[in-house]
């Protein structure tokens, strides 16, 4: 089904749910098909090691979790209500839990929705390490012509990647997917444009940039371009060079507009495994197999605030951070070094570095969406030491 249809069915589909969008796919009863017994890792520990060509598994306990407790996280995600496809759990490095659903298989791909958001970040702070971009306030001008640097009198002047990365840009934008107006959802017409960087360099400059935070699916399309001028390859090229390669990401596929750029904000395809492979890229600072794909410098403040998004505390780089205040966590049990990937219909990473934890959720829920506090909260109360 290409793009325009599914934008379609997306519309027609959601009407009462403010989450956002409704894809229906095939699911067999919410059935839990579990790769290991019960869903739990199986084996011991045996000390660190990269999972390029695979993960390891060891039974919860062997990397100081409690089975029955981390069984009872599994269980409430595999709830069928919630719809979800696929999980996975890793401690130290070890899958210690991990499940599928329906149709759903280890080997199969998800969309990862607005998770390539972070992604995208990621390729932007690789190509600033390579010296092919200067650094994050370089104006976007620079790379659209479109856009006078000169004029100082259009907000659009003074967009830096910065803004891109953060959501300040400034530029005029509605995504309000409670109303569903294909009118006013610039998201829905940017999509059915096909050309997603002409869109956006059609918008107009409302506010002062870095003044104003607003959940935008445009802003990170800008950074298409970016990286396309400034590597000479698409985003998605790019990334299987220096980010899916490094990594043994083989299978994986990134969507794009008529005009060949990557989709930098939706789009990416590959299975549960390879988005926890992200993950932990991630929980090791940028490193895999003892060498810097992405810098430890970017990994920190891209999965931290930055200081100068006064709107909103739980935004990075294009990542979602400090999680109690991001997911209203009240009890404290959610540690504030966690950081996560989001997309709509409940896709997720999660990175908690203190506790040494990499989770990934995929899925395709409607309604009666899944907690993530209290999902979250079964994961961590399972880890004794």
């Amino acid at each position: 089904m290409g793009l325009i249809g599914r934008i379609l069915i997306i519309f027609l589909a959601i009407i009462f749910w403010g989450n956002g969008f409704i894809i229906p796919t095939p699911q067999v009863g919410g059935v839990f098909a579990a790769q290991q017994e019960e869903g739990l890792g199986q084996g011991e520990y045996s000390g660190p090691y990269w999972p390029t060509k695979d993960w390891r598994s060891c039974k919860p306990e062997a990397v100081g979790m409690n089975s029955e407790k981390l069984r009872q996280a599994i269980e409430y995600a595999a709830t069928p209500r919630f719809k979800t496809e696929g999980l996975v759990i890793i401690r130290k490095g070890y899958v210690v839990g991990e499940g599928y659903f329906g149709k759903f298989k280890m080997d199969s791909t998800h969309s990862s929705h607005s998770m390539a958001k972070s992604f995208t970040s990621t390729l932007i702070g690789i190509a600033i390490d390579k010296g092919l971009i200067k650094g994050i306030d370089e104006k976007l001008c620079l790379y659209y012509p479109e856009w006078d640097c000169e004029n100082r009198g259009d907000f659009r002047s003074r967009i830096t990647i910065r803004h891109a990365l953060t959501l300040t840009t400034g530029l005029e934008w509605q995504e309000n997917w409670v109303r569903m107006d294909p009118e006013t959802n610039d998201a829905l017409k940017m999509g059915m444009s096909g050309r997603y960087i002409k869109y956006m360099t059609e918008r107009k400059g409302l506010y002062e940039p870095g003044e104003r935070f607003v959940y935008s699916t445009g802003d990170p399309m800008l950074l298409s371009g970016v990286l396309q001028k400034a590597t000479g390859k698409t985003a998605f090229e790019f990334a299987q060079q220096n980010l899916f390669q490094p990594l043994n990401i083989t299978k994986v596929r990134w969507e794009g507009d008529k005009e060949g750029f990557t989709a930098t904000a939706w789009g990416l395809h590959t299975t549960v495994r390879d988005f926890a492979k992200f993950g932990y890229l991630f929980l090791n600072k940028g490193v895999w197999e003892e060498k810097e794909v992405v810098s430890k410098g970017w990994v920190e403040k891209a999965t931290q605030n930055d200081s100068s998004v006064r709107m909103w505390n739980a935004y990075g780089y294009l990542w979602h951070v400090n999680l109690p205040l991001r997911l209203r966590d009240f009890s404290g049990v959610l540690p504030q070094d966690g950081f996560m990937a989001e997309g709509i219909l409940g896709q997720n990473i999660f990175i908690i570095p203190s506790k040494e934890i990499v989770v990934v959720r995929v899925a395709n829920q409607i309604g009666g969406n899944l907690d993530l506090v209290h999902f979250l909260t079964l994961i961590i109360k399972a880890i004794e030491k």
